[in-house]
C-alpha cells in the first residue's frame, strides 16, 4: 500500500463517529485496530481528534491520543501536552506515548517534565525514550531516575545513560553498579562500557 495515499485517505462522518466509538471500546484488541484505522486517514482528521482530545469529558480519549501519536502532525504537540498534565491515568500514559512519537526539540521540555511525576510506568516508558535524545539535558533526569526505588524505572534509566554518549552520567552508574539487583547492575556495567568506563575501574570504590 502506497503510505502517502493511505495518509491522505478520505473519511466520512459517519465512519468517523464509527471509528471514535470504537476507540471507547473495552476490548482492547478492538481499540488498537481503531487506532491503526484511524490513523490511516491521517492529516485530514487531525484537527477534529485534537478539537475532542481538549474535552476531557468524553469517552476514548486516550485510543484519540495514540491515534495522534500514530499520524504525527506536530499541530497535536500542544493538544497532547495538555492532555498529559490534565487527563487521567490512561489518557497521560498515551499522551506521553504519542508525544515521545514526535522526537521533536519542542517536545523533550515536554517529556522532562513528565519525568518527574511520580508514576512509575511514565517514569520507566520516558526513561527508555531520553535515552534516544543526543542532548545534555536528558542526563541529570536520568541520574535521578537510576536511583528510583522502582527496579524497571532504575534499569531503564540505566540503560538510557549509556544511550546519550554523556560522560556526566558515569558517576550516577558507579553508584547504581552497587545496588544489589542484577538486572540494574548488568545494565550500569553495560552502559559503563558504553561510555568508555572500564569495568575495572570499578574496583577503585569497592
Amino acid at each position: 500500500m502506497d503510505t502517502t495515499a493511505a495518509l491522505q485517505e478520505p473519511i466520512s462522518e459517519k465512519y468517523f463517529e464509527q471509528l471514535l466509538n470504537d476507540l471507547a471500546s473495552e476490548d482492547s484488541f478492538h481499540k488498537d485496530q481503531a487506532v491503526l484505522r484511524m490513523a490511516k486517514h491521517g492529516f485530514g482528521v487531525v484537527q477534529a481528534l485534537i478539537s475532542i482530545l481538549s474535552d476531557f469529558a468524553k469517552p476514548g480519549l486516550a485510543g484519540v491520543a495514540r491515534s495522534l501519536g500514530k499520524i504525527g502532525d506536530r499541530r497535536a504537540i500542544p493538544a497532547l501536552a495538555q492532555a498529559a498534565k490534565m487527563g487521567d491515568e490512561e489518557l497521560r500514559v498515551a499522551s506521553v506515548w504519542a508525544l515521545a512519537q514526535f522526537h521533536e526539540p519542542e517536545v523533550l521540555p515536554i517529556l522532562l517534565s513528565e519525568a518527574e511525576r511520580p508514576h512509575p510506568v511514565i517514569q520507566s516508558f520516558l526513561a527508555y525514550v531520553l535515552g534516544t535524545f543526543q542532548d545534555t539535558r536528558v542526563t541529570p533526569v536520568l541520574s535521578k531516575l537510576a536511583g528510583h526505588p522502582n527496579r524497571e524505572v532504575a534499569f531503564q534509566a540505566a540503560c538510557a545513560l549509556g544511550e546519550t554518549g554523556d560522560r556526566e552520567g558515569v558517576s550516577v552508574l558507579r553508584k547504581t553498579w552497587r545496588r544489589h539487583d542484577a538486572l540494574v547492575r548488568a545494565a550500569s556495567t553495560s552502559s559503563l562500557k558504553r561510555l568508555g568506563a572500564k569495568p575495572s575501574w570499578l574496583s577503585w570504590f569497592f
